[in-house]
This record gives structure tokens, sequence and C-alpha cells, in this order.
């Protein structure tokens, strides 16, 4: 039984000390976004680029900000944090998007559901549009379905989208990009 438990705290001890030399010595990874990249409409069918081309299905708004990343050096050989690391994750993000500051618009009328949506009135607060944004760290993904589409009226003619956003650290974006709709 004591030669169990000598065996026990020997591997106990490796363990703590391989995982300390292994998370001292993981790279922090530090992130700040800095500008918008670019605004790009993609028919989710074909899955190209749409650059002032007609959409006539189902699309995607695509929004890419660029960020600045660094690696820092994280020589670090606290033991109680040490032992419940499981991989290299130090990643520290300086600011990111913030969601509720998001607006999407148009800059003409169109009607959804029976009603006039005015020109640059935000899109992001219609359910069908709310419910298929996705936001990852340095990219906006909104996607305009067709329980979204079945229920709009657009006149064959060029929009314009804008999305602006800001960050957490009071970043202000704004993009813009055109396309006629067809539907």
């Amino acid at each position: 039984m004591k030669k169990n438990f000598k065996t026990f705290i020997k591997l106990y001890t490796t363990f703590i000390l391989l995982s300390a030399v292994s998370y001292s010595c993981c790279p922090e990874q530090i992130f700040q976004i800095q500008s918008f990249e670019s605004l790009e409409l993609f028919e989710l069918n074909n899955q190209s680029s749409q650059d002032s081309a007609t959409i006539t299905d189902e699309f995607t708004l695509y929004a890419k900000f660029s960020e600045n990343n660094a690696t820092a050096a994280n020589i670090n050989f606290n033991f109680i944090t040490s032992a419940f690391a499981t991989s290299c994750d130090n990643d520290t993000f300086l600011n990111q998007l913030n969601e509720g500051s998001l607006i999407i618009s148009l800059d003409k009328d169109f009607i959804y559901d029976g009603n006039t949506i005015t020109a640059n009135s935000n899109l992001a607060e219609i359910t069908e549009i709310a419910n298929n944004i996705d936001f990852f760290y340095d990219i906006i993904s909104v996607n305009f379905l067709n329980k979204f589409l079945a229920k709009s009226q657009f006149e064959k003619q060029e929009y314009t989208f804008t999305l602006s956003i800001e960050t957490s650290d009071n970043l202000q974006f704004e993009k813009q990009i055109s396309t006629t709709i067809d539907l």
C-alpha cells in the first residue's frame, strides 16, 4: 500500500511538472480589431462573390475586419494555474465587435410583410434577419434566407447595403456595397 502511494505521488508530481512546463511555453496571442477590411455579397446557392452583380436568390452579407495579432512571451511558472492547463489557449482579445451596435440598412424603401421598410432603417431589428446573424471575432455573416425573402418585395433596381458597427473600445466602422436585387 505504501509503495502504491509513493508511485501515485511520483506520477502526480510528474504530471504537475509537465503541465507547468507545457503551459509556460505556450505563446500568448494578442488580437485587436483595427479596420473594416471588406464587405461582400454571396448568393448561397453558388457561393461566388457578387461584386455589383444581381441578387436572384438567398444571399449572405459578409463583413471581414482586419486584426493585428502579436505573440507575447509567456514565461509563467504559476503551478496552480498550470495544473489546470489542458491546451495552449492563451489568447487575449483587446477589443471585440459590439453586437448591439450593429446597423444594416438599405438606401431605398422596400416592402416587408405588407409594411414599407423605409430607407436607412436598421434591418438587424427584423426577426428573420436577426436570427441569421453570426458573429465571430473578426467576421460578421448576415444571411438573407427564403423565410425573409418570401415576405419581401424589392423593385428591380440597384440597392446599397450599409453595415456599421463599433467595437468595445469605441472604434466605429462602416462600409457599403451595391447590388441589383431581382427576386
